[in-house]
């Protein structure tokens, strides 16, 4: 049954890769918009605008998207976001001023910000607890995979006409979510009840396993359970199964931005030209560094099936740490190296991006659709996916003035730094939920910090 499992989540996936695709636009059109016979000419203050005009709207597609998914549905906000995405890279194809740009990144930075949440609930929602890892890791490879194809697109073509590539993309996610069931959560939520059972066996099969899921989840909303729903906002929101899960997910959203996990790819091409000089194609570098990247997220999807949550976050922590160290201190003796050895800046950068991609990055969004309970989920998603957004933005704003004022080299020692305290604060207080369904992770947060059997980083089971 996983195979309609499978299929469900394929639309939402294939939409996270129009997010990369918003990502790592303004690498490809900034260099274009730069050249002195360019139509459309910018300064460097415009250029900023540009590129951090996405981040900036994706905070407010959170908020939005959450009312979204709680009022219509998982399934008609992926539809509506789908038209978004086709609408605002259309806009960018037709653009023939600095303005309309704008518009343009303001659509697919404001669909980009329904995107995350959405894929993440919805795939918590739908899969079983033994895909669901491996599912929800489709999301980073969706988003990697769209960064590499922006930036061939706009290696290779006009950027009008990468942009209208990017579009296409959406046609085949829309086919995939139109027939596709709705979530079962949100129609047993809404006392749809014959709904909701058409789609879970649809989803999952009708095994002994599936029964007894379904039969937990409707009693959930029919006994004394359902009270909660009634509660009220302030009532559900100061609950522990709602606050401990934020508290932690806030952290880890923060550690994963200010590690930089995106300051790569929206400046790929300045960054690699002051790490590479002119030894190499910054082009190709480019590349080389979007396949790593892609590499590097096809990682958790086999992890995720295989690994706790604690030991691959530390993993990938320790890792993100050491390798932006070693990048920062050979950046910083760089002059005294011979260049022939300059090779060894890219490697480091490289591992840099298979680290982060491995845990620091996708954990937080697996996590986000699956730790918050159903009455709260939406706006639990909301608050923790908008707060990325907007560290997204001002770690992306601020990346020139950091690049300038400490240099290459000081800003990622920087980076290196928050992701060595975020490590260490995530080591205390991460929680393990592999291989639990949505209500066992809910009643353990009423009872404890962590699920009531957690992993040490080493991955040996203990009890907490």
């Amino acid at each position: 049954m996983g195979v309609f499992q499978i299929f469900a989540a394929t639309g939402p996936i294939i939409t996270s890769a129009a997010g990369g695709m918003t990502v790592g636009f303004s690498a490809i059109l900034l260099p274009q918009l730069q050249k002195p016979d360019s139509p459309i000419q910018i300064d460097s203050e415009q250029s900023s605008w540009i590129a951090s005009m996405a981040p900036l709207l994706m905070a407010a597609g959170c908020l939005v998207g959450g009312l979204m998914m709680e009022r219509f549905g998982r399934k008609v906000t992926q539809l509506v976001l789908n038209v978004t995405f086709a609408a605002g890279f259309c806009l960018l194809s037709m653009a023939s001023s600095y303005e309309t740009i704008l518009a343009g990144r303001f659509m697919t930075g404001f669909a980009s910000g329904l995107v995350g949440q959405l894929t993440s609930v919805y795939i918590a929602e739908t899969s079983d607890p033994k895909y669901r890892g491996i599912l929800s890791a489709g999301f980073s490879f969706a988003v990697s995979f769209g960064v590499l194809i922006s930036h061939l697109f706009g290696t290779f073509l006009h950027w009008k006409i990468a942009a209208l590539c990017c579009s296409f993309f959406m046609v085949v996610s829309y086919v995939f979510v139109v027939f596709s069931p709705e979530s079962p959560p949100w129609l047993l939520s809404k006392r749809r009840s014959n709904e909701a059972e058409e789609a879970f066996y649809w989803l999952r099969g009708d095994d002994t396993e599936a029964i007894k899921e379904f039969n937990d989840m409707v009693s959930k909303y029919t006994t004394g359970d359902s009270l909660k729903t009634k509660a009220t906002l302030l009532q559900n929101l100061s609950s522990p199964e709602f606050y401990r899960p934020l508290t932690i997910l806030l952290i880890f959203f923060f550690v994963s931005q200010f590690a930089g996990v995106h300051i790569v790819s929206f400046y790929s091409v300045s960054i690699i030209h002051s790490i590479l000089g002119s030894n190499m194609n910054e082009y190709l570098a480019m590349i080389i560094v979007d396949v790593v990247r892609v590499i590097a997220s096809l990682i958790p999807c086999v992890l995720l099936k295989v690994t706790r949550r604690r030991p691959l976050a530390m993993w990938s922590g320790c890792g993100t740490t050491i390798s932006l160290a070693g990048l920062s201190i050979f950046l910083h003796f760089q002059t005294r190296i011979p260049q022939q050895l300059t090779w060894i800046s890219l490697v480091f950068l490289l591992s840099y991006i298979v680290f982060i991609n491995i845990g620091l990055f996708p954990l937080p969004w697996c996590m986000a659709g699956e730790t918050f309970p159903q009455v709260t989920r939406e706006i639990g998603s909301a608050m923790t996916t908008s707060f990325n957004f907007l560290s997204f933005f001002v770690v992306i704003k601020t990346g020139p003035l950091l690049f300038d004022s400490v240099g290459t080299d000081g800003a990622f020692m920087i980076y290196g730094s928050i992701s060595l305290v975020g490590t260490l604060v995530l080591y205390a207080i991460l929680p393990e939920t592999k291989d639990r369904t949505l209500q066992e992770i809910e009643e353990a947060f009423k009872l404890r910090w962590r699920t009531v059997e957690g992993d040490d980083a080493s991955g040996q089971q203990v009890k907490a």
